[in-house]
């Protein structure tokens, strides 16, 4: 299981301070999300292809690239394989191999009707842009995530069920686990045999009980200061056996970015190493 950094918590630095940082704490990998590579794409800053490269040049790999869409709209499908073919071919010259599936924002107030034909055409869509990354040799996994149309146990389902596992894979995220109130062990070893890459993100205690937060990345912290039994979930995945990334990663922290990644690194491999 090889460590690498999510860019998310960086988001106001250079790439190239960005790198240079991941490469002095000695991480093996960087994840990007398509949005920002986007806009470095239309400012002139970078092309996919330079980004690569400089990757490569820090001594790193892109362990995989975020890329969020409207699943969901069966009217956009044609447009999102579209762009899932030329992500592919950008991703793959690349060399990244790992593209995460963020599902689009929830739609309150959807009634159960609604709600099963926005995760049978997320489904749809999904198992054709599955297709394009395998065809290209990219691994697509099913972020779950809250705030969004695959937020509980019951809508990961639906889509998992719906699509072969050699289509999509699991990426879970142990805060949005717990955000959703759901248990990190459980639904990780339920979809233990799907899961090559992981997003690890500590999460603190609700102030309020039952109650939904608009402001939930606020309560992301650094590893190993949270709820999340990192421990346990550890021990489940070294002993799965099948993965090969471990994604640090962080929305909100109150002290500096390098402070922040510099505890959750260490953390990470003072568990890895007591396994």
């Amino acid at each position: 299981m090889r460590i690498s950094l999510e860019r998310l918590l960086f988001r106001d630095h250079p790439l190239r301070k960005f790198l240079h940082l991941a490469t002095r704490l000695g991480v093996e990998g960087v994840e990007f999300s398509e949005y920002e590579l986007a806009r470095q794409v239309e400012a002139g800053a970078y092309t996919h292809q330079e980004l690569g490269r400089d990757v490569r040049q820090h001594g790193l790999e892109i362990s995989g690239i975020y890329w969020s869409a409207p699943f969901h709209v069966a009217g956009e499908r044609d447009r999102i394989l579209g762009e899932a073919r030329r992500l592919a071919n950008e991703y793959r010259g690349m060399e990244c191999f790992n593209v995460v599936i963020g599902p689009p924002r929830r739609m309150y107030g959807a009634s159960e009707e609604e709600r099963v034909k926005i995760l049978t055409e997320t489904a749809k869509t999904l198992e054709s842009v599955g297709r394009v990354f395998r065809d290209h040799g990219i691994r697509a996994s099913l972020h779950n995530h809250y705030d969004t149309t695959i937020e509980t146990g019951d809508e990961l389902e639906f889509v998992m069920k719906n699509v072969e596992s050699e289509l999509l894979g699991f990426c879970p995220d142990t805060a949005h686990l717990v955000l959703a109130d759901m248990d990190p062990l459980e639904i990780i070893g339920k979809y233990l045999d799907r899961t090559t890459y992981v997003h690890l993100k500590d999460v603190k205690a609700p102030s309020k009980i039952g109650m939904r937060d608009d402001r939930w990345f606020m309560r992301t912290t650094e590893l190993g200061r949270g709820v999340v039994d990192f421990p346990a979930v550890l021990r489940l995945l070294k002993d799965a056996g099948r993965v090969e990334w471990l994604v640090v990663e962080q929305d909100y922290s109150e002290l500096a970015p390098e402070e922040s990644a510099v505890a959750s690194i260490g953390y990470l491999r003072r568990s890895i190493g007591q396994l």
